[in-house]
């Protein structure tokens, strides 16, 4: 048998199957159609402002950190600086905030000092992001073409 008919046996075997593997993983999926209480958007804590419990306000929640199971480990903070410039990021367990209201706002608490978050080690990242990696992509992509290119 050429290899061609092998190819076209593959994928019409393929193209059978695919319907079935699609209909069964879709009929397990369950649907969450409502907030719980007592759960938050990651959009509604990202930006609040964090003070400590003397109300100094000591920066904002820059980011959430996830752990491999996708509960919030970490919160990442913006302290110092004046509107982002010199600003540098600060993480801390995301179990030591605690949200409260305060002048009919939603603030997050801390307990620290300006002294201790701004003498703290600025957080370091070590994921890439979406862009970073689509320059990656980008760069292995043309440096790949320019070595196909090369040797023809």
């Amino acid at each position: 048998m050429k290899k061609a008919n092998i190819y076209r046996t593959m994928l019409v075997a393929g193209l059978a199957i695919a319907p079935v593997a699609a209909t069964t993983s879709a009929s397990a999926l369950s649907f969450v159609a409502t907030q719980g209480g007592g759960e938050q958007s990651t959009a509604s804590v990202i930006g609040l402002p964090v003070e400590n419990n003397a109300g100094d306000k000591l920066g904002d929640i820059n980011y959430l950190v996830l752990d491999n199971t996708g509960m919030i480990s970490t919160a990442v903070i913006g302290v110092g600086g004046f509107l982002g410039v010199g600003e540098k990021n600060v993480g801390i367990p995301y179990n030591e905030l605690s949200f409260t209201e305060k002048n009919g706002r939603r603030i997050a608490t801390v307990d620290a000092t300006k002294e201790t978050l701004t003498n703290a080690p600025s957080y370091t990242w070590t994921e890439k992001s979406a862009m970073e990696k689509m320059g990656d992509h980008a760069k292995n992509s043309v440096s790949g073409s320019e070595t196909n290119n090369s040797s023809k």
